[in-house]
């Protein structure tokens, strides 16, 4: 996903004299072909997160459009204050890509886990977040951030997921992996691997992708509620204000007969060592987990 969302930066910048990349010291591998065909157009600010995000602030306000990259603690956490007030607050339409979802950074630590980043993004009024789970959802994610007159936060995992959709999706609204009848899982970003696994030993059991998380089509997600009796988000964030939270609420406010429930991190700091998969078990959301959850309750 890493590469498919650096494709799309790369392939506006190259054809648009006003796109801008900023990296946050971060990008290695990833960025030195941009960097020797469009120096002009690419400034590493090195490790100063708060001067990254006035930059781009300020080349947005000067008819830019800027692209930020980072890892996702270093992209909206460390320098939420300018986030909030430069990016957010005048409603810039800067897109910032953020590597590292959930445990991927796996075992590096709480340092560089993104668990809470939904929450925090959530916060921030006029913010569109999005969370893909495989290469072509990076693709429409991209395309949706640039036409937008609004930022975007898109969270994406760092390589080898699987490729599950193609041109024709519309991120907008809920996709289906697999039907299913009275029960549905819906999910998003880098836990796709876990979930598509579960539905092995699931055979009744909607399977849905849902990447765009704000602003959903409130139509579309409603129409897919009231279509099951039980819904489980598998999220690979904390369980409070991720997309779980967003949907029970939403359920609520609708007067929607369905029961919610979040399989995801309890909210709490990672002390815990281990490889992404070892974590996952750890904490309940790896794909036995799943499996028994929605068998069992």
């Amino acid at each position: 996903m890493r590469n498919s969302a650096a494709k799309k930066i790369f392939e506006y910048c190259q054809n648009h004299e006003d796109g801008f990349l900023i990296s946050g010291d971060a990008g290695f591998g990833v960025w030195e072909a941009f960097q020797e065909q469009l120096p002009k157009q690419y400034i590493n600010t090195g490790i100063n997160e708060a001067a990254m995000t006035g930059l781009a602030a300020g080349l947005a306000l000067s008819g830019h459009k800027v692209f930020i990259y980072n890892i996702i603690p270093f992209l909206i956490m460390r320098n939420y204050e300018q986030v909030r007030i430069d990016i957010a607050y005048q409603n810039l339409p800067v897109v910032l890509v953020g590597i590292g979802s959930g445990l991927t950074y796996a075992p590096s630590g709480m340092t560089h886990y993104s668990v809470e980043d939904i929450a925090l993004a959530r916060t921030l009024p006029n913010m569109n977040i999005i969370s893909p789970s495989d290469p072509m959802q990076v693709q429409k994610a991209m395309e949706y951030a640039i036409a937008s007159s609004n930022p975007t936060f898109i969270r994406i995992s760092r390589s080898g997921e699987p490729v599950l959709f193609d041109d024709s999706i519309d991120i907008t609204k809920p996709l289906h992996v697999k039907e299913g009848k009275t029960k549905a899982i819906i999910f998003h970003g880098s836990i796709v691997d876990e979930v598509l696994e579960a539905s092995k030993a699931l055979d009744d059991v909607a399977i849905i992708s849902m990447p765009l998380i704000f602003p959903f089509d409130e139509a579309a997600v409603e129409a897919l509620l009231r279509q099951y009796e039980h819904v489980y988000v598998v999220e690979e964030h904390f369980q409070e204000g991720g997309l779980g939270t967003m949907l029970r609420d939403f359920a609520q406010e609708k007067s929607l007969h369905v029961r919610i429930e979040k399989i995801a991190i309890k909210n709490h700091f990672i002390h815990e060592i281990g490889n992404c998969a070892y974590l996952r078990k750890c904490f309940g959301i790896d794909a036995k987990a799943i499996v028994e959850r929605v068998l069992h309750g």
